[in-house]
């Protein structure tokens, strides 16, 4: 299959899966809802049925519906595994890592603070259905330097053995940015694997994220975590698209929030810092709904390559985030629909 028919026909399904998102009309409806059970029956008409396969609607709980979502996103992406051949096969596989390390972050966290997590039905997205790493093995691990012993014949060892080594595994903040961190190079390193207009794309797409993230990463970091530039800088991206090295080290090494905010105010991200009194709340929000918009936007300019392959994953999730914010908001009975969509991804 040359690489033409192989796109059209990629392409064609991706947009099939496009068709089944949620439309604005069940994004209200779902915001109508007053229980997580009413949430679960809701979705059981649209695509996600499937995810609730088996499922008892009445005994699940936010964590399981989460799993039982993104388990479905990651069944998606590898039922597309056989359209992709030679090195656009082995990028996706980096792809699948994002999922891998998130059921790493929350193993490690189940093990301090939640050992029984484990053992519950379907506790993970990812390890344990799809994969080389050994799940029985895993599960085993009664400490996080066992886990990371665990990990040694994996490409995740070596950012976790500083932790296991220093004894600070239990800042769970630095071990998960180092997983981040860890990926992120895991993908740059792989674009070589692509076609140069696939690369240009991606590069255009995830350097304006990496912006967004590093500028979210410095600003927390000093202000809720008070960590030395040193720090900030080492595990900031250097992937950027408008803000280059130099600068993001500028950055991390300001003297306070407010200097970082004087220094991006006027640029193309100042909109993060534009409402004193929510940018803190929802500067994850702003980031995600600005990344939304710019994705779809794309989507339209790319056809036969691999990024509406890439894009539509990154879709689907912003997606799911919305569901669980709606499900989070229902748990804390906060019935002020405008305010929830404010937290929405999604523009309502």
């Amino acid at each position: 299959m040359n690489n033409v028919v192989r796109y059209a026909a990629v392409n064609t399904k991706i947009r099939a899966l496009e068709g089944q998102f949620l439309s604005r009309e069940d994004c209200l409806a779902l915001l109508e809802k007053d229980s997580v059970q009413g949430i679960v029956q809701y979705l059981r008409q649209t695509h996600y049925r499937d995810a609730f396969e088996g499922m008892d609607a009445a005994n699940l709980h936010r964590g399981q519906i989460e799993v039982c979502l993104k388990r479905y996103a990651v069944d998606k992406l590898v039922r597309l595994k056989h359209y992709f051949r030679g090195t656009h096969a082995r990028f996706l596989k980096v792809l699948f890592m994002r999922y891998e390390i998130e059921d790493l972050k929350l193993l490690i966290r189940a093990i301090e603070t939640d050992p029984g997590y484990i053992y519950t039905s379907n506790p993970f997205v990812y390890i344990g259905r799809y994969g080389d790493l050994d799940y029985d093995k895993l599960i085993a691990s009664k400490s996080f330097v066992e886990l990371v012993d665990n990990l040694r014949a994996s490409p995740y060892y070596s950012s976790l053995v500083p932790f296991a080594e220093s004894g600070k595994q239990s800042n769970h903040f630095l071990v998960e940015m180092a997983l981040d961190l860890f990926y992120i190079n895991m993908f740059i390193s792989h674009l070589e694997l692509l076609t140069e207009g696939e690369r240009q794309k991606i590069q255009d797409i995830y350097g304006m994220k990496a912006d967004l993230l590093n500028i979210q990463w410095i600003y927390r970091g000093k202000k809720f975590y008070n960590l030395s530039p040193e720090v900030l800088l080492n595990y900031s991206i250097n992937f950027g698209k408008r803000l280059n090295k130099a600068f993001i080290k500028d950055l991390c090494y300001s003297a306070s929030v407010n200097e970082i905010e004087d220094k991006l105010k006027d640029g193309v991200y100042g909109f993060l810092f534009d409402h004193e009194k929510t940018k803190d709340i929802f500067m994850e929000r702003r980031i995600f709904r600005y990344l939304y918009y710019r994705l779809r936007d794309y989507k339209g300019k790319s056809s036969m390559d691999m990024v509406q392959t890439i894009v539509f994953f990154d879709l689907l999730e912003f997606e799911i985030r919305d569901i669980i914010t709606i499900i989070e908001n229902i748990r804390y009975h906060n019935e002020d629909l405008e305010q929830i969509k404010r937290c929405l991804i999604r523009g309502l």
